[in-house]
C-alpha cells in the first residue's frame, strides 16, 4: 500500500479524452502535492487469433494499442515528472473493470480523474466505462470532458436532494476544494414540483443546515425550480457560471438507480463541464 500522501488515479485509453483527463489531473496534483497514478487496461479478447477477418479487424487499434501500451505510458510519466509531479504507471491486460481492483489493492487512492465524451452511455473505454466505475468504485471521480484551461474554479455547486446521507459527501466536496481558490459554493435543490416534493419551508430549512457544514466558505443556497432534475441543473449552472459540480453518489443498487432515474449518471452524460461524483 501507498504511504498516507494523496494519490491520483487516471486511467487512460490514449485518446484526446484521456489527455484531457491527464492534463487536468496534472493540474491537481501540482495543487495537492499528490502523487499521480496512470493506469491503462488491454481489453484484447482472449480468443482473438481464432476470431473472423472482420472482428480481427474491429479490434486490431486495441492490439495494437496494447503492443505500444508501455511506450505510451511512459511517455505521459514523462510529461508529469517533467512539471516536477511524483508519477507512476500501471498495465493489465483483460477487462478495465474488473482490473481496476487490482490497482486499487495496490494504491490507496483518494481521487479517480476519467475522460468522457458526447452524450451518450454507449461510448468507449472513457465513456461506457466511465458510466461502470461510477457504478463499481467508492472513490471519489472527477469526469471531464473537454480540455480544462484553470482549474482554479471559481465558483462550484453542489447539487443536491438535502437527504441526511448528502451531507457527508458535501463534507468531501468541500475536503477536495481546500487548495483552490474558490469564491462560492453553491449548494442547489432542484424542486420539479412534482407530486413527491418536499414542502418549500421544509427544503429551506434543510438547505441552512448544509450552509452550515461550508464554514469557512462563501456559501450560497438555491432551492431552484425546473420541469426536470437534470433541467434544472443545466439550467443552474448556465446561470451563475458554475465551473464544477459536486453531488453525491453513494447509493448504487441497481434497483434504487432505477427508480431514482440516475440523477449522478445523467449529469455525467448531459454536463458540459467537470463532475466530480462523491462516494463516502
Amino acid at each position: 500500500m501507498e504511504n498516507n500522501r494523496y494519490n491520483i488515479l487516471v486511467p487512460t485509453d490514449f485518446s484526446i479524452y484521456s489527455d484531457y483527463a491527464f492534463e487536468a489531473a496534472c493540474k491537481i496534483a501540482k495543487l495537492k502535492k499528490a502523487t499521480l497514478h496512470i493506469y491503462h487496461s488491454a481489453e484484447i479478447p482472449d480468443d482473438w487469433e481464432d476470431l473472423s477477418a472482420e472482428q480481427r479487424y474491429k479490434d486490431l487499434i486495441n492490439k495494437q494499442r496494447a503492443i505500444e501500451a508501455g511506450t505510451f505510458l511512459k511517455d505521459l510519466k514523462s510529461k508529469a515528472e517533467a512539471l516536477n509531479i511524483d508519477c507512476q504507471y500501471h498495465f493489465t491486460g483483460g477487462s478495465y473493470i474488473q482490473n481496476i481492483d487490482e490497482v486499487l489493492a495496490k494504491v490507496k487512492v483518494d481521487l479517480i480523474v476519467m475522460g468522457a465524451h458526447g452524450k451518450t452511455k454507449n461510448e468507449s473505454m472513457l465513456g461506457s466505462q466511465t458510466i461502470k466505475t461510477l457504478r463499481k468504485v467508492n472513490i471519489p471521480i472527477l469526469i471531464v470532458k473537454n480540455k480544462v484551461e484553470q482549474i482554479q474554479f471559481e465558483r462550484v455547486a453542489f447539487a443536491s436532494g438535502l437527504h441526511q446521507m448528502d451531507q457527508r459527501a458535501f463534507k468531501k466536496f468541500l475536503s477536495f476544494l481546500s487548495p483552490f481558490n474558490v469564491k462560492e459554493v453553491h449548494i442547489v435543490s432542484i424542486d420539479t414540483t412534482s407530486f413527491f416534493s418536499q414542502p418549500t419551508i421544509i427544503m429551506q430549512e434543510a438547505l441552512k443546515d448544509f450552509k452550515s457544514i461550508g464554514d469557512g466558505f462563501n456559501v450560497k443556497t438555491h432551492f431552484y425550480q425546473d420541469y426536470s432534475v437534470m433541467a434544472g441543473i443545466r439550467h443552474f449552472v448556465d446561470s451563475f457560471s458554475i465551473g464544477l459540480i459536486g453531488i453525491n453518489n453513494h447509493i448504487k443498487h441497481p434497483i434504487k438507480r432505477i427508480f431514482q432515474g440516475s440523477n449522478v449518471e445523467g449529469v455525467v452524460v448531459e454536463s458540459k463541464i467537470p463532475v466530480l461524483s462523491i462516494d463516502y
